[in-house]
């Protein structure tokens, strides 16, 4: 269980860096590296039951995304999860709340119809 968490923070101090190097990129691989091959012991003493979480997943993408756009220092999920709720609220609103389920996928359909559009529109200009 020390290991897991010794891994984990240290891939979290190693991703606050404002300045990486090729050494600290692979300390933040190797740090996650020997997280994922341990967190199996926090499933067998029944901390945790799986681990599909989306920030947990996000994790893995850091190397390339620093490595494409430099420091981590503006990464976060709050735009993703603000968006996801935005739509699913707009979307629920526009159904009439009864097997809103496929409604809300056509709405979201539809919404991206529009905006493909409108883009395409905008590059004929």
């Amino acid at each position: 269980v020390l290991v897991v968490a010794h891994s984990i923070l240290d891939f979290a101090y190693y991703a606050q860096l404002q300045i990486h190097t090729v050494d600290s990129l692979e300390a933040l691989q190797t740090a996650l590296s020997v997280f994922d091959t341990n967190k199996e012991v926090l499933k067998e003493l029944s901390i945790h039951e799986h681990f599909n979480i989306p920030k947990l997943h996000q994790l893995s993408h850091y190397v390339q995304s620093i490595t494409l756009f430099d420091a981590a220092d503006g990464f976060n999920t709050e735009l993703p999860e603000c968006l996801h709720i935005d739509f699913a609220k707009d979307a629920y609103c526009a159904s009439n709340k009864h097997d809103y389920e496929e409604q809300l996928v056509l709405w979201l359909q539809c919404q991206e119809a529009v905006f493909l559009q409108g883009t395409y529109l905008d590059w004929l200009e």
